[in-house]
């Protein structure tokens, strides 16, 4: 068996992505959406793309749908969005009922784990059910994480393997666990840089530029928060808090939440760390003055901004090698990939041992924000 035939559910950006994707690397692809006027703008951008590509012969190898039963035939169906676990049982109850019996799941596991999703969705097949978590954005990260639990197929994850390298997507395989290697070093990286900038270390452009200088990353902790949205990753964090048994390390940030309230979820809502006008950044939130109460109290050196973001990171990915037995080479790719670092933690540490060393707390570092 081969993966030839690709379902994705969801005519999102990520979805239609995933479809051009897919196309152009010689697959066939239906994407199914229940609105179809969602389809019918996806396949407009398609069309367009492919066009400026000078592959307009491609679009033939898509077709939308609205049918659960044109799934039938697929080597493989993907989730692009998660759901509520409600709707998901729903959802694969009725496309498990139309597909073959070697099709394979290719489901969003990149916050919950497979087991959660197995022990709430019963009509899940185990050992050909895997979790997909494709980097954004989409069409330029050509890395992924491929999740697998104890119950997964042995040959399904060679089938898998195999469909992303035709992709020519750079992967790791990661054992199940929530929030899998991204997402657990994310939420820490973001928490970090929250605490740098409440203890009164610098604004965040200051933050950002001092940060990218040490690291020589192409944008900072707050430009990343702002491209990936403020809303997502807060809930991302609280539920991976809970699942980890609510760590100190991984508690939410009470000031993302109030942004998050606020309606400021960064680049998609024009306001959230930073303002922003076609895309682009042109001023700081007007509002953070009002809820750090010691926002850019002085001005922090470009080490010692670099060293308290970047730490938690060094230990958190020792924890996540410790606990999923993840290899230092997979921890480093997933960070650079992601976060668009040139390294990964564990050689910044390597590198800048100097910088990690445990420094004397100052006044600074004990200062309470609201």
């Amino acid at each position: 068996m081969k993966i030839e035939a690709v379902g994705i559910i969801g005519a999102s950006d990520v979805g239609m992505a995933l479809a051009e994707i897919f196309i152009s690397a010689g697959f066939q692809v239906r994407i199914y959406d229940d609105f179809k006027d969602s389809l019918n703008i996806g396949m407009a951008k398609i069309k367009w793309s492919l066009s400026k590509a000078g592959k307009s012969n491609l679009i033939s190898n898509i077709e939308p749908i609205q049918e659960y039963s044109k799934f039938k035939g697929a080597d493989i169906v993907i989730e692009t969005t998660s759901k509520t676990i409600e709707e998901r049982n729903l959802l694969f109850g009725k496309i498990a009922n139309e597909v073959s019996q070697s099709c394979i799941f290719g489901i969003c596991a990149n916050i919950f784990p497979l087991k959660y999703i197995f022990e709430n969705i019963p009509l899940m097949p185990v050992e050909r059910t895997v979790g997909l978590n494709f980097l954004k954005p989409i069409k330029t990260n050509n890395f992924m994480e491929v999740i697998k639990s104890d119950k997964t197929n042995e040959g399904v994850i060679d089938l898998i393997l195999d469909m992303c390298s035709k992709l020519g997507k750079n992967h790791v395989l990661v054992k199940d666990n929530p929030g899998q290697i991204v997402e657990r070093l994310t939420r820490i990286y973001m928490i970090s840089a929250f605490k740098t900038l409440q203890s009164g270390k610098g604004f965040p452009n200051e933050i950002d530029t001092k940060f990218k200088e040490i690291s020589g990353a192409s944008i900072g902790p707050f430009e990343y928060l702002d491209f990936i949205g403020l809303d997502y990753d807060y809930n991302s964090c609280l539920n991976i808090w809970e699942m980890l048994g609510k760590p100190d390390r991984l508690k939410p940030s009470d000031l993302e939440m109030r942004l998050v309230q606020y309606g400021q979820l960064g680049k998609k809502s024009t306001i959230g760390i930073y303002i922003y006008e076609e895309g682009q950044i042109v001023g700081e939130n007007p509002i953070l003055p009002n809820i750090v109460r010691y926002l850019g109290l002085r001005t922090a050196g470009k080490e010692e901004i670099f060293s308290d973001i970047m730490s938690p990171v060094v230990e958190e990915a020792k924890v996540l090698a410790a606990e999923i037995m993840a290899s230092e080479h997979d921890i480093e790719a997933s960070a650079r990939y992601a976060f668009g670092w040139p390294k990964g933690p564990f050689t910044y540490l390597r590198e800048k041992p100097e910088i990690f060393e445990k420094k004397v707390k100052s006044e600074f570092d004990e200062l309470e924000a609201f």
